[in-house]
């Protein structure tokens, strides 16, 4: 009986450990319920974008590091749909640590040479999959 029940329990961990191992590998970005981006007449609205590499890298080396690598995510998406950074008006920033906000803020910056879209910026957030950062914009574009 107590030989049983030591099984038993010893199932039971490995299970809970085989749950937790497999909520922490990586979600290809294509296999979430949403859309990279949607556009909307002239407006596109760009889903929040983690540091993921398009081949499904993540990316964790610093929150320099994952700013740029969800900057460079946008920017892919902007222009896969026929926008730059000069079309974005709005953005929203969320940091994981409101702390990070000069280290995110000097990469963010780099890519307006334009002008800067109107943002917020959420601290103390949990992020999916853990990352530092994400960040989500609103790009406008007159029809022509």
């Amino acid at each position: 009986m107590r030989a049983r029940t030591i099984l038993l329990l010893c199932l039971a961990a490995f299970s809970a450990m085989a749950v937790i191992t497999l909520a922490q590998k990586p979600v290809p970005l294509r296999t979430l319920p949403f859309s990279p981006a949607r556009k909307a007449g002239p407006t596109l609205y760009v889903s929040g974008q983690v540091p993921r590499t398009a081949d499904g890298q993540d990316v964790r080396e610093s929150v320099e590091a994952e700013t740029r690598q969800v900057m460079e995510n946008i920017g892919r998406v902007l222009k896969e749909n026929g926008y730059g950074f000069d079309d974005v008006v709005n953005a929203t920033v969320y940091l994981k640590d409101i702390q990070d906000y000069p280290e995110m803020n000097k990469v963010y910056a780099s890519y307006f040479k334009n002008g800067f879209p109107a943002r917020a910026t959420v601290g103390g957030v949990e992020i999916v999959f853990g990352f530092k950062v994400e960040i989500s914009c609103v790009a406008y574009k007159v029809e022509k």
